[in-house]
């Protein structure tokens, strides 16, 4: 097995410390960067004639480009497996009507959701719904079964260990629905005022907007802004409560499903893949963009929590575990080997 990535890139470095085999040879960018385009187009034809592989597992719109240009132009026989990870709609174009009809093999999305939006492919028979597979993303069980420190956590935030906390982990930006947390905070400290809020991801174009409101409000000691932390397994232990209030869609977010798993209420909208993942016993879903929903919610599942804390923790999906993704994975490239791809 290789794993092809840029040669900056972080998953060609965890590969290598990993001891696999790393081919940084291409940069995968885009067709309209012609020059590279062609130069990647020859470094790939060159690895793969050597190599014989047998399946390409492609994960994105730059590297599918990439490896479909090169199969086809140098009459190279892998097949193609695509995972679509990404949650907006697919354009449905020319050029993409020729790439999932005549140069990807089979499709896997990490959410039904994710799957919907390949609906007018589905209506033109450029693909068949029942042949694209749905594998949720899992998360690293190894990284918060480890010893954590929420209480670390906590006196850093200068927080009492009676007083809650609200959390929001993901990179700042409209899409996560920082905003409208911002809008639901007050109702929730008008019945628990020693409440804390914390969002912690990196910054993005709305991080300033985002600090400003904070500030214009008067919310500054309940609201913190942690900017990007490596210690994201202590921050989800040290939380009462999980939030993701997303406003664009979301395929299959792993900060819910790092929550659940330890044991942690979550909020979230009911948009995109995330209803596939909040069930009734393990958290609330909330209409995207709606703060007054929100803030009920989180009312609401903090005063059960308040009088019954000692609540028993609910089993983790098996589906979002690391074995279970590989075995379901390990299946797909089985049956590609064997030829029964629709």
């Amino acid at each position: 097995m290789t794993i092809a990535s840029p040669r900056a890139a972080v998953l060609g470095q965890r590969a290598r410390q990993a001891g696999l085999a790393v081919f940084d040879r291409a940069a995968f960018k885009k067709p309209t960067d012609a020059v590279q385009f062609f130069r990647d187009m020859r470094a790939l034809g060159a690895l793969i004639r050597s190599q014989a592989y047998d399946v390409i597992h492609v994960h994105g719109s730059e590297d599918s480009w990439t490896v479909a240009a090169t199969l086809k132009a140098y009459g190279l026989p892998p097949r193609v497996l695509m995972t679509r990870h990404n949650s907006k709609p697919v354009h449905f174009n020319a050029p993409n009507r020729w790439l999932y009809r005549s140069a990807i093999h089979a499709l896997v999305a990490v959410s039904a959701g994710t799957a919907e939006n390949y609906q007018r492919f589905f209506d033109a028979r450029v693909l068949r719904k029942e042949s694209i597979r749905v594998i949720h993303s899992c998360i690293d069980i190894d990284r918060f079964s480890g010893a954590l420190a929420p209480e670390r956590v906590r006196a850093e935030l200068g927080v009492h260990p009676d007083d809650p906390i609200v959390g929001l982990i993901g990179r700042v930006n409209r899409e996560k629905g920082h905003m409208v947390l911002l809008d639901a905070v007050p109702e929730v400290l008008a019945v628990f005022p020693r409440a804390v809020f914390v969002f912690a991801g990196r910054g993005g174009r709305m991080e300033g907007i985002v600090r400003s409101a904070i500030a214009e409000r008067g919310l500054q000691r309940s609201v913190r802004m942690l900017g990007f932390r490596e210690d994201i397994p202590d921050i989800t232990a040290a939380l009462d409560v999980s939030v993701l209030p997303a406003v664009g869609t979301d395929s299959s977010p792993a900060v819910l499903k790092e929550a659940m798993f330890l044991g942690k209420p979550v909020i979230a909208t009911r948009i995109g893949g995330i209803p596939e993942i909040v069930t009734e016993d393990a958290g609330v879903l909330v209409p995207p963009g709606d703060a007054k929903s929100l803030a009920r919610a989180l009312v609401a599942v903090l005063k059960n929590l308040r009088d019954a804390p000692s609540r028993v923790r609910r089993s983790f999906p098996e589906r979002f575990t690391p074995e279970y993704m590989c075995t379901e994975y390990l299946k797909v490239y089985q049956n590609m080997l064997d030829g029964k791809v629709d």
